[in-house]
């Protein structure tokens, strides 16, 4: 059937206008206004008797505390008794009631048997998800948040793709069962979860991102018997001391396809990561926090791109050979010995060092150099002061050439920017200087970026161009002038401000 358009009469001297829009298919406007979300969509259906009902069949519903209960069953009744396909359903509830509960098992059921697709709820921690729930052949992601789930022992997600577990009560039992029986599962993600102790991933499972957060209690393994993972993010419960023993059990093999891995406060030994490096064949982003245990790590790669070190208080030697690194970031004491070779075709490497200004001295400033040192190409260097006060002054960084000797450096490495934050520290004029002074020992950047935190009374930009000014007046510095290219302030809720000079040597 050929479509006509919808033309409209205008007004005299007026062109005449064609509404084409609401000559699309059903299918094709309930695929837009999905976009807008339930609330927003359905006030579109003011606009015609058509666009009516359009949204009143809208195939995507997402239901809150602030809507009307009655208005909820209503539609829900409707999409029962007309048997209207139900893609999206997402129930966001925190009333607590047995006649609610009954409504909302209830609507589960009339989802499930519209052949529900995505099946969104966060309600109580005392409800419990109904048992036809896990008979629903259609739902490809499921996502539950402070709900139980009990042991069933009918689960048929046979097309489930995502599972997202958060602040959820269940049984060991039904984690493993549901794992097992979801033979299309790519994406699990457990966040505060209790109920089990360990979690085991079967051989013949797909499972690609793993994302276990704050969920396994002290003592729990996870035993990875797949080949499949891609993504593996671990954090443990916080009764987890950084000591306790390395709690994954694996096969050989097991992480040859792994791309990401993101741990923090586990018990990784330099054994253990040498074991796990050896398997690491596609490794692309490697992030450790808070591994305490680890005091040498050596690194070599072709693939990988993203190495992160936060808080491994005793590394005290890295070694990385990865000419293909994008982006290292290190925060904490700048003690460990740094070595990075890099030689990736972009010829550009971020080094993003956050710190605390008290361990800036001479000795860490050398070793900020070597770092520097062992890359190729023009780089990017970010420095961040940081601190959980909000006004702190600091008389600590110190650099004084003299403790050097007769130790021979090399110049100062060239650099395409500095990026530099200090968030909120006030330093005093001589660690401004000294710190101005051992940045230039260490590297001539092309540009200088400034990040200042204006929620404290801060005149750590004005001073820093007014040193940057005096080196360039001295005959005896390389330094030969400076150019503001430009200040941009962010929202008023965000209150930074940056500035971006050029160095001219």
């Amino acid at each position: 059937m050929k479509m006509v358009p919808n033309y409209k009469k205008s007004k005299p001297g007026q062109l005449n206008s064609v509404d084409r829009f609401s000559d699309l298919p059903d299918f094709i406007i309930h695929h837009i206004i999905s976009f807008l979300g339930s609330k927003a969509a359905h006030r579109t259906s003011i606009l015609s008797k058509r666009w009516s009902q359009i949204t009143a069949t809208n195939p995507v519903l997402e239901f809150r505390d602030c809507d009307n209960l009655d208005y909820i069953e209503t539609r829900m009744q409707r999409y029962r008794k007309e048997n209207l396909r139900i893609k999206e359903l997402s129930l966001m509830l925190s009333a607590n009631n047995v006649e609610l509960t009954c409504k909302v098992d209830e609507w589960v059921e009339i989802a499930v048997r519209n052949q529900v697709s995505k099946f969104v709820i966060s309600y109580l921690d005392d409800y419990k998800l109904p048992a036809i729930l896990f008979t629903a052949k259609t739902l490809t992601r499921l996502d539950c948040s402070k709900v139980r789930i009990p042991y069933y022992k009918a689960v048929d997600f046979v097309s489930l793709k995502t599972l997202k577990l958060y602040f959820v009560v269940l049984e060991e039992r039904m984690l493993d069962h549901i794992i097992s029986s979801c033979v299309l599962l790519k994406e699990l993600r457990v966040s505060d979860c209790t109920g089990f102790k360990n979690i085991v991933i079967p051989t013949n499972s797909v499972l690609e991102t793993l994302d276990l957060t704050e969920t396994f209690p002290r003592g729990g393994a996870i035993i990875l018997e797949n080949s499949s993972l891609k993504e593996f993010l671990y954090i443990p419960k916080n009764d987890h001391n950084s000591d306790d023993p390395w709690p994954i059990i694996s096969k050989p093999g097991v992480f040859r396809n792994l791309t990401t891995l993101n741990i923090s406060n586990v018990g990784v030994t330099d054994e253990v990561l040498a074991e796990l490096l050896s398997e690491f064949t596609l490794l692309e982003n490697l992030v450790f926090w808070g591994c305490h245990m680890l005091h040498s790590m050596k690194i070599s790669s072709t693939r990988i791109k993203y190495i992160c070190l936060n808080d491994c208080c005793n590394l005290l030697d890295i070694v990385i050979d990865a000419p293909n690194l994008k982006k290292f970031k290190f925060n904490g004491e700048l003690y460990p010995s740094l070595s990075i070779s890099v030689t990736n075709n972009q010829g550009s490497c971020v080094i993003s060092v956050h710190t605390l200004p008290y361990y800036l001295d001479t000795n860490g400033f050398v070793k900020l150099k070597n770092l520097l040192t062992g890359l190729n190409g023009r780089n990017f260097l970010k420095i961040s002061l940081l601190h959980e006060s909000h006004e702190v002054r600091c008389d600590d960084i110190e650099f004084n050439e003299e403790e050097l000797g007769n130790v021979h450096f090399g110049p100062p490495c060239d650099i395409r920017e500095l990026k530099l934050r200090f968030l909120p520290w006030r330093l005093s004029e001589s660690s401004l200087s000294a710190f101005i002074n051992a940045l230039f020992w260490i590297c001539h950047p092309d540009i200088i970026s400034l990040r200042i935190d204006l929620t404290v009374r801060n005149l750590t930009v004005e001073a820093f161009i007014s040193k940057l000014e005096n080196m360039a007046k001295c005959w005896r510095h390389p330094l030969k002038r400076i150019q503001i290219e430009g200040t941009n302030n962010s929202s008023l809720y965000q209150r930074k401000l940056y500035v971006r000079l050029r160095l001219f040597w």
